[in-house]
């Protein structure tokens, strides 16, 4: 029995050996790859992560050595070289590999060598190998980056950040510039996955917070955005540009009194905002709230008064009122005594919006919805001669 057990226990130890065995093969045939990668011998660097891959693959997966640091260091090494070799050498069993999923088990497989090393052994040689290519994709990123060359940027400003992070590192820079790239060339994953690092880093967190909503609604995932956000303003209550993106998709989904509430939490944040105040008032008068929309677009017209769109928005309401009063009195019964208070209160609201539409027009003389939409006024309330200068106007700017 004792002789039976022995054999066992051999068996045992001689499979251990040999898994590790395939460990540093793996070890060796990537070292003849990077020789022959970085001599520019493309053929040759295929061959031998072909190779260095077929001996990883084996002790990755087997009991003894699927956590040792040592395979998994090497593991990630491989993967992550895959697709850009798979590029360059056209090598079909390397095409064939998932490019994607090899880079992040790639990069997973060394933060998890670094965890399980508990002695340390492999620390430096991982740490050093990832300050390596981190240094060099960094630059690249940053030189594609000022050249506009936004696929390049993103590879290489998130490949430096990815690096970064198997060191430890949280490189709130590489991974933001590396988003806005993503979002240039509308690859929104990436660009969702860049910017919630940086927001839980709490990197420019209005912006990263921006960005990663529109990410994630660009990709049909509104829910998530939603909950991001709400997440978000929870930890920095205090930040406006969040809890703008928040009003946003409360607006799009149609939810108004959820967009005012937070207007106003926004609002005691930044007074002295015109463009708040505005929002507000278009909120309000979608709601036909219209003494709100009145007292948001006169604090608006206040904070910034030379705005020919709240000039415009200000007149429009008033003229809208005027309106609703004059459809209100031609429902009235033939006779109701009620009828000429309300026309004539109409006509007040339509003179009330006239001097704004007049300042509109001058502050933008060629926009011609501003001169249309004086033109309506004047016929109202029934400046006649008004009405016929403004009707050419309308004429002249429509010919050209």
């Amino acid at each position: 029995m004792k002789k039976i057990l022995l054999i066992a226990a051999v068996g045992i130890v001689s499979a251990a050996y040999s898994q590790k065995g395939n460990t540093s093969s793996a070890g060796i045939a990537y070292g003849n790859y990077e020789k022959a990668f970085f001599s520019g011998d493309m053929e040759e660097a295929a061959a031998e992560l072909k190779d260095a891959k077929e001996f990883i693959d084996k002790s990755y997966v087997h009991e003894e050595t699927k956590d040792d640091p040592k395979t998994l260091m090497y593991y990630g090494k491989i993967y992550i070289a895959i697709p850009q070799v798979a590029a360059v050498s056209g090598d079909e069993v390397l095409k064939a590999v998932d490019g994607e999923k090899a880079v992040q088990d790639g990069f997973a497989a060394l933060k998890r060598s670094k965890e399980v090393d508990s002695k340390g052994r492999y620390h430096s040689d991982v740490d050093d190998y990832c300050n390596m290519y981190r240094s060099m994709l960094a630059n690249q990123g940053i030189k594609f980056y000022e050249e506009e060359k936004w696929l390049e940027a993103m590879g290489g400003l998130v490949g430096a950040g990815m690096f970064g992070e198997v060191m430890g590192l949280s490189d709130s820079i590489y991974y933001f510039y590396g988003g806005l790239a993503a979002y240039n060339i509308d690859s929104m994953s990436t660009a969702a996955e860049a910017f919630s690092k940086t927001l839980e880093w709490g990197y420019q967190p209005g912006t990263s917070a921006y960005y990663y909503s529109q990410a994630l609604q660009k990709q049909g995932k509104t829910g998530d955005a939603e909950k991001m956000l709400k997440d978000a303003v929870a930890k920095y209550p205090n930040n406006k540009d969040i809890l703008i993106e928040m009003i946003n998709i409360y607006i799009d989904s149609d939810r108004k009194e959820e967009a005012v509430q937070a207007l106003k939490d926004a609002i005691a944040l930044d007074p002295n905002n015109a463009q708040l105040a505005y929002t507000a008032g278009t909120i309000y008068e979608n709601m036909n709230d219209f003494e709100n929309a009145e007292k948001s677009y006169l604090k608006a017209l206040e904070l910034n008064p030379k705005d020919a769109n709240m000039m415009s928005a200000l007149g429009g309401v008033y003229f809208n009122k005027g309106a609703e009063l004059n459809n209100e009195a031609n429902k009235l019964e033939f006779g109701d005594p009620k009828y000429d208070g309300m026309v004539a209160e109409s006509k007040e609201y339509f003179k009330k919006s006239i001097p704004y539409l007049e300042q509109a027009t001058q502050a933008s003389p060629d926009d011609v919805n501003f001169w249309i939409a004086l033109k309506e006024a004047y016929g109202k309330a029934g400046e006649v001669e008004k009405f016929k200068e403004a009707k050419a106007k309308v004429a002249e700017l429509q010919a050209k």
